[in-house]
């Protein structure tokens, strides 16, 4: 009895690439179905507040903008009482008692000396500069 070759060349290479296929899918499966572990390093609080600059981290953040809020007057409206204030040494803008300046930050009150802001649940009173005194000026009329 003598041995007969059934398979072909073509017919080794389907079998071998049949193979390489399932033992792929068994590899990757068996990966992708497993649970892993977290390797991610758990990030110092310092590193949170460096990042918080970012623009891009402000949009998702819950926490109230960074801005630098300079007063520059008050004054009495038909509406109410007005503030005059520059956001980040923008150009001056008017806001009423409860306007938004900024994400997080609200005119709370506005004084006859200051302007109560609030940044989240803090309260901040910022001052109202006040200028130096004028010189007395001659009278012009004549007595």
């Amino acid at each position: 009895m003598s041995f007969t070759d059934r398979f072909s060349p073509a017919q080794c290479v389907q079998a071998v690439a049949l193979l390489a296929t399932l033992a792929g899918v068994v590899t990757w499966s068996s990966l992708l179905l497993t649970r892993a572990e977290s390797r991610t390093p758990e990030a110092a609080p310092q590193l949170i507040a460096e990042r918080s600059s970012n623009p891009a981290l402000q949009w998702f953040s819950n926490q109230p903008a960074p801005v630098d809020i300079k007063v520059g007057g008050v004054l009495a409206g038909s509406r109410g009482a007005v503030a005059i204030l520059s956001l980040n040494d923008g150009p001056p803008r008017s806001f009423l008692v409860g306007e938004r300046v900024s994400q997080g930050v609200k005119v709370v009150a506005i004084d006859g000396d200051a302007v109560v802001i609030e940044r989240g649940t803090e309260q901040t009173r910022l001052v109202l500069d006040k200028l130096p005194d004028s010189p007395s000026l001659p009278v012009l009329t004549q007595p």
